[in-house]
């Protein structure tokens, strides 16, 4: 009965932790969904395949934009809100103002840019499991 029990338990934090990582990045790619619909924004996505399966392994999504104060503010938010589940976090400021991001989460990363000319990109790679 206690072996039953320690291995539900096992199962559940397993569970538990790969749904944790894929839940991790999840208001920056809401973020990147609401963009797809947007006239303004320019996005190009590249899917890298296994040459052998011909599955997936890796998805690198391109979002940029110009001059759009909301939605550089969206998305530095979404950022904020996954912030305490990345592995890793690089911000670079200069003048009192963020300019770069780069939030790692496992084997997937996500960066964000502001120039000053007020163009901004946001590039996703996401590594399949």
């Amino acid at each position: 009965m206690r072996t039953n029990c320690l291995i539900i338990v096992l199962i559940l934090m397993i569970t538990g932790v790969i749904s944790a990582d894929v839940s991790a990045q999840e208001a920056i790619r809401a973020v990147i969904k609401k963009c797809e619909t947007m006239e303004d924004v320019k996005i190009s996505v590249i899917r890298n395949k296994d040459k052998a399966t011909k599955k997936v392994t890796q998805v690198i999504t391109d979002v940029s934009f110009k001059n759009n104060e909301a939605l550089s503010k969206e998305i530095l938010a979404a950022f904020e809100k996954d912030k305490d589940k990345s592995d890793q976090e690089i911000e670079e400021w200069a003048g009192g103002r963020l300019k770069e991001m780069f939030y790692r989460f496992g084997s997937s990363y996500y960066t964000f840019s502001q120039k000053e000319d007020g163009s901004c990109t946001l590039t996703a790679v996401e590594s399949e499991k």
